[in-house]
């Protein structure tokens, strides 16, 4: 019993530490443009299309996307309920788009909301998929096209 204990517990041991130097090893930099879109996913999950709106390209997709929720929005909005919350596991590919800097993000996104009506102490979670085209404007990294379609179960 105690050579199965040691054998156990030396396993755990060796994973664990094969877990910690893998995280260790990942970079800790973060993309300029995620970061922008981790504001930007905030600002529109909570429904403040105005803050988001500051985050996004002149005259693109994205301004046109948010002028449209901000028209058929109503006074007490707040689509399917108060966001708590969310996590995103993106990927991120740098590359050229139109002749300038561009970064696509795609990935899963999983948003704790309050539903409609209801207060719960962490939110119930609704996953999503997201995808993102940032583009460099004025120096600064801006949402020039996005996506977030909730996933049903």
């Amino acid at each position: 019993m105690k050579t199965l204990l040691l054998v156990l517990s030396t396993a755990l041991l060796a994973a664990g530490g094969a877990y910690a130097h893998s995280w260790l090893e990942r970079s800790p930099e973060k993309h300029p443009a995620v970061t922008t879109f981790e504001v930007f996913y905030w600002e529109l999950v909570r429904n403040d299309l105005d803050a988001a709106g500051r985050l996004v390209a002149p005259g693109s997709e994205a301004e046109l996307a948010l002028a449209v929720d901000r028209a058929i929005a109503l006074p007490d909005d707040t689509r399917a309920g108060a966001a708590r919350g969310f996590a995103l596991d993106l990927n991120v590919d740098a590359a050229d788009h139109a002749g300038r800097p561009a970064v696509f993000l795609a990935g899963e996104a999983t948003v704790n909301v309050d539903p409609k009506g209801f207060v719960t102490s962490f939110g119930v979670p609704e996953l999503r998929h997201v995808e993102a085209r940032l583009v460099e404007h004025d120096g600064a990294w801006r949402v020039a096209a996005y996506r977030d379609l909730r996933l049903t179960r």
